[in-house]
């Protein structure tokens, strides 16, 4: 039986990846309690696959986790400037400390990784009034948005005449790697908080990120346009858990050089249409977008998104640049 690296404060940090079921699955009890608050209108996802989340982190990133009696926190660092911390404090067990020795915790490691700024966010004045009394400063809001996909009607996309369409799940074909990492870029004009520095995506990355959710039983399903010559124009990548209700859109990009051709509708739509065809048991979709991408987030509307909730994200600088 596995037990937790540390424990100090009566707080146990917890090595995810030799974990036992049960230990991981306290962090699943912390998420039903908050699930209302941070993803209304969504299915809970299921023990097992909040199991597997914990367990099975990309390796391209370090994951640190920790547990206490009604919370726990993870802390997932990309670099200096570009690490996030999920925090939760079950509703019943809030304003006795726990927020604040998790935190602490996740401070002292952050620093330990010369970890500049984290990053959090919160949907509730609870979390606006905890982000206040640690010093965290609001930076930025994000809309989170689901789609019925039982009800909603896909047209068939539509494309130049010089593209297709075409769906890979799980992997990018190794012939197509470079140019997906390329097209992928065109996400770094994305808007994004001032000061946050993720790295871009290599090929490396892409496979790891492959390998984690194949191991966590999670389809990738990446929808493309590709035009004559094999340039990728537009890319979307949807994710679903085996025998989940639930799929998640993650990036949606065009290329600059291709954007206006309305490419990322036709992804889009491509994408949802053989999702629903290939797994009808899936109800719902959800997506996020920051506030400010209008035309994204008026493009997900005008398929059948309908906003649930605002998340607004907060930094607590550790040392200035």
């Amino acid at each position: 039986m596995t037990t937790p690296v540390s424990k100090a404060g009566g707080v146990e940090e917890i090595d995810a990846r030799t974990a036992s079921d049960d230990v991981l699955e306290r962090f699943h009890t912390v998420e039903l309690a908050c699930h209302h608050e941070l993803h209304p209108g969504e299915p809970v996802r299921s023990r097992d696959e909040a199991i597997a989340f914990y367990r099975y982190q990309p390796t391209s990133h370090t994951s640190c986790h920790w547990l206490a009696d009604g919370g726990g926190a993870s802390l997932y660092v990309h670099g200096p400037r570009a690490a996030f911390l999920h925090l939760l404090v079950e509703p019943s067990r809030r304003r006795q400390g726990i927020g604040r020795v998790l935190l602490g915790q996740a401070l002292r490691r952050a620093r330990e990784l010369d970890v500049d700024a984290l990053r959090s966010s919160y949907t509730t004045g609870a979390g606006a009034a905890f982000a206040i009394r640690v010093g965290a400063a609001a930076e930025a809001r994000v809309v989170q948005s689901v789609l019925d996909l039982r009800a909603v009607e896909l047209p068939e996309p539509r494309v130049p005449a010089d593209f297709r369409l075409l769906t890979w799940l799980g992997r990018v074909p190794d012939e197509y790697l470079v140019g997906f990492v390329e097209a992928r870029a065109a996400m770094d004009d994305a808007p994004e908080p001032e000061g946050l520095e993720i790295p871009g995506w290599t090929a490396q990355t892409v496979r790891a990120s492959e390998e984690s959710l194949a191991r966590r039983h999670r389809e990738m399903r990446l929808t493309v346009a590709i035009e004559e010559g094999a340039s990728i124009g537009a890319f979307t990548e949807l994710r679903v858990s085996h025998g989940s209700t639930l799929g998640f859109t993650d990036d949606t990009g065009t290329v600059e050089a291709h954007r206006r051709k309305g490419l990322a509708r036709a992804v889009k739509l491509e994408s949802l249409r053989r999702l629903h065809a290939d797994h009808p048991e899936v109800e719902t979709v959800s997506t996020s977008n920051a506030e400010e991408n209008t035309a994204m987030r008026h493009l997900n509307e005008s398929i059948g998104f309908r906003p649930t909730v605002m998340v607004t994200s907060v930094v607590l600088v550790l040392a200035e640049s």
